[in-house]
């Protein structure tokens, strides 16, 4: 029985010495906690990094952009084959989509019928001539019939004689002038005959590519039908577009500050439906003399050489335009540029890696790149790239643009 109670007390005091010592850690523990001043949740806080951006050189650079018009070719003349006569046509000399020349034969038109009016109106002008003969030998006998009487004594000659000579002596002189009138009319006669036989052959009237032909061989013609095929001028051609009144007068201005025309200044290109680029430069030829008041539009024509056909007539194509001698200007990337309520800026960065924001005026932009009329100068540093980390004043670590 004693036994049993001296292992209870010892089991008891165990557990009791194992809490005490346990009491004992954890007061230590508190204790230190307070003593180094620990605080539940704290974060040593973090060191403030420098942004990293890019940077560039602001430089005077070529700023030549490209502007695109659309524009539509046409020839610089066409011209429709009309016949002067009526006739059956005989034969058609040309292959149609061909390139003629100026005085090429095209077409002819049954000629006997002229030929025998021609004959015709030969022969009248012979008779003309032989009734004129006649007129002249009559006119000269009564003239020396008449100058006999006049020379005899006037006692001999009885005035009815006299009278009835110098009427026929007047008749004779107008036998004579009706006889030349005959004759001048049988010549205008012979040589309406003659054109009408030459117009039996129909000639290009110019040089270009003629089209389909609308009459053929046995085909009954006649001035009143309308044109048998159409020739239009294809080289040189000439290509019209619109242009603004406001990029006109602009274009205007710019030449005059150079001192130059604007013919002269401007290049003027073509790109073909196929988005390639005609091989030749173009000519500005002539702009319209008024604005049209519907489009407020000015249309300008330019000329081009077009020696294999590429520009068709009623084809449409973009006009390229831009300066032939551009000249340098201040220009930077336009994402550089910040835009905010007050106007555009960009960030200038300063020989000790600080930065500032600085206005600058805009001038035209293209190609991602903006010319900078006012507010930078060349050489100085702006920031390209990492524009929207930068506050006032920061300092930044510096990256070449490549």
């Amino acid at each position: 029985m004693s036994n049993r109670k001296e292992d209870f007390r010892n089991k008891t005091c165990g557990k009791l010495s194992a809490a005490v010592v346990l009491a004992a850690v954890f007061a230590a523990g508190w204790l230190a906690r307070d003593l180094v001043g620990f605080r539940p949740g704290s974060v040593a806080p973090r060191a403030a990094t420098t942004p990293s951006v890019t940077a560039i050189v602001v430089t005077n650079a070529v700023f030549n952009p490209v502007r695109e018009f659309v524009g539509r070719v046409e020839p610089v003349q066409e011209v429709d084959v009309l016949p002067q006569i009526d006739g059956y046509l005989t034969s058609v000399k040309f292959s149609e989509g061909a390139t003629v020349r100026r005085g090429d034969v095209l077409y002819e038109i049954d000629v006997e019928r002229y030929e025998a009016a021609h004959r015709l109106r030969l022969a009248e002008l012979e008779q003309a001539k032989s009734q004129s003969a006649e007129a002249v030998a009559a006119k000269e006998k009564a003239d020396r019939y008449l100058a006999r009487l006049k020379a005899a004594d006037g006692r001999g000659v009885p005035q009815t004689d006299l009278d009835s000579a110098e009427a026929e002596a007047n008749a004779a002189k107008a036998a004579c002038e009706s006889a030349r009138a005959k004759i001048a009319q049988a010549e205008a006669n012979l040589m309406l005959a003659a054109v009408d036989v030459k117009h039996t052959k129909i000639h290009a009237p110019m040089s270009g590519r003629i089209g389909k032909s609308l009459m053929h061989v046995g085909d009954y013609v006649t001035p009143s039908k309308g044109r048998l095929a159409r020739i239009v001028q294809s080289d040189p051609i000439r290509v019209s577009f619109p242009l603004s009144d406001r990029e006109y007068m602009t274009w205007l201005e710019e030449a005059a500050k150079r001192g130059t025309d604007a013919r002269a200044s401007r290049r003027l290109r073509l790109r073909l439906p196929n988005d390639s680029v005609y091989g030749a430069e173009g000519a500005w030829e002539f702009d319209d003399n008024e604005i049209d008041p519907s489009t407020a539009t000015i249309q300008l024509r330019l000329s081009f050489a077009n020696p294999k056909g590429l520009l068709v007539p009623n084809s449409f194509v973009r006009v390229l335009s831009d300066e032939r001698n551009p000249q340098k200007v201040l220009v930077v990337p336009d994402a550089a540029i910040v835009a905010g309520e007050d106007g555009c800026s960009v960030w200038v960065v300063a020989d000790d890696c600080t930065v500032a924001r600085r206005r600058i005026a805009k001038g035209p932009s293209a190609e991602g790149l903006t010319v900078v009329a006012k507010g930078l100068a060349e050489g100085e540093r702006i920031v390209h790239r990492g524009v929207h980390k930068l506050n006032e004043g920061m300092t930044v670590n510096l990256a070449e643009a490549e």
